[in-house]
């Protein structure tokens, strides 16, 4: 996902921070995803821009909808989401736990974006590259995004590899303007 985690990153480091076991740890985190599938939701969105719904009233609205019981640190950290208009980044803030998460269990994960299904010959070379780049073995997710119009990215970690037909033509522009003037 591309979203702006500077924040996300600090508020899953200060949740994981108050996880005293591995266990407790990854029940935080499976929590903050199934508030991210609530926040993704069309309907979501309603209740979270307007206005004239009360803090209180959009954080209770979120967890009801989000189903079971929430920990206590989770409905903290919604209560304040609310409070501070912030509810949309919880999406943010369960890819940035589960990536701190897994940093911390010695998984690495790689997201590899293609135009089209790949291969499994595809597949291989992508995990071959993704262990280079990595330095060990890394767990794979892979998406199809369109838009690409051909070739694919690899991420592993803060790293981008894009030989994606949309990102030459990117560069190829930024090229073509900074010699232009």
């Amino acid at each position: 996902m591309d979203r702006p985690l500077g924040s996300a990153r600090r508020y899953a480091a200060a949740l994981l921070g108050l996880a005293k076991d591995p266990s407790t740890a990854a029940s935080l985190a499976d929590e903050l995803d199934r508030l991210a599938a609530v926040i993704a939701s069309p309907g979501a969105r309603q209740i979270l821009d307007d206005p004239r719904t009360p803090a209180e009233g959009r954080a209770a609205a979120i967890a009801t909808a989000a189903g079971g019981t929430l920990s206590a640190h989770i409905r903290t950290l919604i209560g304040m989401l609310a409070r501070r208009r912030m509810l949309a980044s919880i999406p943010a803030i369960a890819e940035a736990t589960r990536d701190a998460l897994n940093a911390r269990n010695g998984i690495t994960i790689a997201r590899v974006v293609t135009a089209v299904e790949a291969s499994p010959a595809e597949r291989t070379r992508f995990e071959s590259q993704a262990a280079v780049m990595a330095g060990r073995a890394v767990q794979m997710s892979y998406e199809v995004d369109a838009s690409l119009v051909g070739g694919a990215t690899l991420r592993v970690g803060d790293r981008l590899v894009d030989g994606s037909v949309k990102g030459r033509l990117s560069r190829m522009r930024e090229r073509i303007l900074s010699v232009a003037g």
